[in-house]
């Protein structure tokens, strides 16, 4: 695993920060660790730490009052989570859980603010980092609003494949995983899925989809 240090080089926020700037907030940060499955942070909660994440993946998600949870978006190494919270004290505005073991390095508002002063550039790619995640979400609210289930599905498959030798395969998904990305029930994507694989489109292992040809543009 590497280091705090190491991953804040690698962050956003601080990538090409003086070696001795980022080793000042390594050393202000606390890092943390948490077993899978466990709700760092809370929609609503009113905490003002900002996360690093150097080890691990999380889920970015939002529920309804009725408990219907839907995701948005998954991080994993050297991104962060979080930045609002020390510029505007504002709710927490999504919830994150891990999907793996993990581990953070969380920088206090106090320490965050500090860093602003003597670091203005940072300012800017905070910016910029807030409107990647503008971009990305408006991505995400269109496929929910104008896609059909079948093509929202197309898109977390390709979305979170890799390449393996000249396939596409997927990180681990659980049918119930792409119902929550995508905003529908466990049941239709598995029909999606069923008629995909009889189709001779997609195969199955385990928990990863391997892409054998190029998806069908509608279902």
């Amino acid at each position: 695993m590497a280091s705090l240090t190491e991953t804040l080089k690698k962050t956003t926020l601080f990538c090409g920060m003086d070696q001795s700037d980022i080793e000042m907030v390594a050393a202000q940060a606390v890092t943390r660790q948490f077993p899978k499955n466990t709700v760092i942070v809370s929609q609503g909660d009113e905490t003002d730490s900002f996360y690093v994440i150097v080890q691990g993946k999380v889920d970015v998600f939002l529920q309804n009052d009725k408990g219907k949870e839907i995701i948005i978006n998954t991080m994993g190494l050297c991104e962060s989570f979080g930045e609002l919270a020390p510029l505007g004290r504002i709710p927490r505005q999504a919830s994150i859980i891990t999907t793996e073991d993990s581990t953070f390095g969380i920088i206090s508002r106090q320490v965050f603010m500090d860093t602003l002063l003597v670091k203005p550039s940072i300012g800017m790619r905070i910016i910029d980092l807030l409107i990647t995640r503008i971009q990305d979400l408006t991505e995400e609210v269109s496929s929910l609003a104008l896609e059909d289930v079948y093509n929202r599905v197309v898109r977390v498959l390709y979305k979170h494949a890799d390449e393996v030798g000249d396939k596409l395969v997927t990180e681990k998904l659980t049918q119930q995983d792409i119902a929550s990305r995508v905003g529908a029930t466990r049941e239709m994507v598995h029909r999606i899925l069923k008629e995909l694989k009889t189709g001779g489109y997609i195969s199955i292992e385990g928990k990863h989809i391997t892409i054998e040809k190029k998806l069908p543009p509608g279902w």
